[in-house]
């Protein structure tokens, strides 16, 4: 019988039996192992799988609502070109709420916003304008004329300091622009720092020369400086009084007191009491006619860019109501700020004339007359100042002014007429406020009033 060699039949010094165990537990470790990585494998195709269909969710989501964006944007684009801005603007926050970093759309979206402010402001909303103005700005500073508008608006708002601020930033975003030193001149000159005025106008000049606007907006300034520096001064309570040497002491101190008088009676009248001190300047003629430039028939002005009643002396010795002269300028003191100076001149005048008291028997018997003559100015075309007047045209616009009013305030009453003038303060147009008050438009309040005049009333 021949043996085998250990070598053949295990490993060197082991027995066959423990050969056998230990090649059976090999096996069932590799087996084992095979069945876990099977189902890790599986486990993982799923995970893939997963993450793949979320990718694809993810991405037609994502392509989907670029194709949204891309179409807000595009009608925004396509309404504001036809100008309806509001619709835009609407469209293009569509846009926006789906790219809110999206730098084209955020430009879109400024723009929209600027021109509606830009429709404001010629309509003088300017509270609206400014919010407008200013939603412009925080889409995308980098553009002046936001900046140059919203400070447009700040002036009508005699919100000096924010108007310097905003037009500061459009100089410096666009220096060669010669109207951003005009009205950064008219943002000082309001806040009454006259040396920053002539500064800002005359660095206008280098840009435009021989603007004869600035050249005359410098003038005025240096002859504000003027009357800063030699006129006396008497402080009231609700005004300041400035006057040139040659009134009296004792015509001062009249002045004074009717202004105190005309503040609590026209105040009644209008409901409206203004907070701020009223600068009122008695001025020699040379340097009325210097700052203002005005007709020699002009007595008085209230100037809404410097918020001043200005009067020349001869208007104070040609007056022969004194009282009514200051009563009728400083209606147009409340009167502006009520409306924010939305309001047509007609009636502004007329208002103030009503509130002068002065008779106007007269002035109502020649309107009286063009209207038997087919000869009556329409209330339309006396919206605007009343500038470039000869003195017998500026009587014509005047009684008519006074005679349209008055039917106004008698028909309706002064309750009415105070709701109307805080209507177009809201912003409401006054074709718009007319109608809620009389239920008329212009032409047809016209046309009743005419017809009135008709008939003697």
């Amino acid at each position: 019988m021949v043996e085998r060699e250990p070598s053949k039949l295990g490993v060197a010094g082991s027995n066959p039996v423990s050969r056998s165990r230990s090649f059976h537990r090999r096996t069932a470790t590799l087996r084992c192992a095979q069945g876990i990585s099977g189902r890790e494998v599986a486990r993982l195709c799923r995970v893939v799988l997963s993450l793949l269909f979320i990718i694809i969710i993810i991405y037609t989501a994502t392509l989907l609502a670029a194709q949204d964006f891309a179409t807000h944007n595009q009608r925004g684009v396509d309404l504001s070109a036809q100008g309806r801005h509001r619709e835009a603007i609407a469209e293009l926050e569509k846009a926006l709420a789906l790219a809110p970093a999206h730098p084209v759309v955020r430009r879109n979206l400024a723009h929209a916003h600027g021109n509606v402010a830009s429709s404001l402001l010629q309509e003088r909303a300017f509270r609206d304008a400014a919010a407008e103005y200013q939603a412009a700005i925080d889409l995308y500073s980098e553009e002046p004329r936001f900046h140059m508008g919203l400070g447009v608006a700040l002036l009508g708002l005699r919100e000096a300091d924010r108007a310097v601020e905003s037009l500061r930033w459009a100089r410096n975003l666009n220096p060669k622009e010669g109207q951003v030193y005009r009205l950064l001149g008219e943002a000082y000159f309001q806040r009454g720092d006259m040396r920053e005025a002539v500064g800002a106008w005359q660095e206008g000049l280098r840009i435009r020369p021989g603007d004869r606007d600035l050249e005359r907006l410098i003038a005025q300034a240096e002859g504000e400086r003027k009357v800063d520096e030699e006129y006396r001064r008497r402080p009231g309570h609700h005004f300041n009084l400035r006057y040139v040497g040659e009134v009296r002491e004792e015509i001062g101190r009249e002045i004074l007191q009717l202004l105190e008088r005309a503040y609590e009676e026209v105040g009644y009248n209008l409901n409206h009491f203004p907070r701020q001190e009223v600068e009122v300047v008695i001025y020699s003629d040379a340097d009325f006619q210097r700052i203002m430039g005005l007709p020699g028939w002009v007595h008085g002005a209230f100037d809404e860019r410097g918020g001043r009643i200005r009067i020349p002396v001869r208007g104070i010795k040609e007056a022969t109501d004194l009282r009514g002269l200051l009563y009728h300028e400083y209606t147009h003191v409340v009167v502006r700020e009520v409306t924010g100076g939305r309001i047509p001149t007609w009636l502004n005048e007329g208002l103030a004339q009503i509130e002068q008291r002065t008779p106007m028997d007269g002035a109502v018997e020649s309107v009286r007359q063009l209207a038997a003559r087919g000869k009556l100015p329409s209330l339309q075309n006396l919206k605007d100042p009343f500038v470039g007047l000869t003195g017998p045209e500026a009587s014509v616009v005047y009684a008519v002014s006074y005679a349209a009013t008055k039917y106004l305030v008698e028909r309706w009453g002064l309750w009415d007429i105070q709701r109307l003038l805080r209507r177009l303060g809201e912003g409401v147009s006054f074709d718009v406020a007319l109608k809620e008050t009389t239920r008329l438009t212009l032409a047809d309040f016209e046309r009743e009033w005419v017809t009135s005049f008709g008939r003697g009333e």
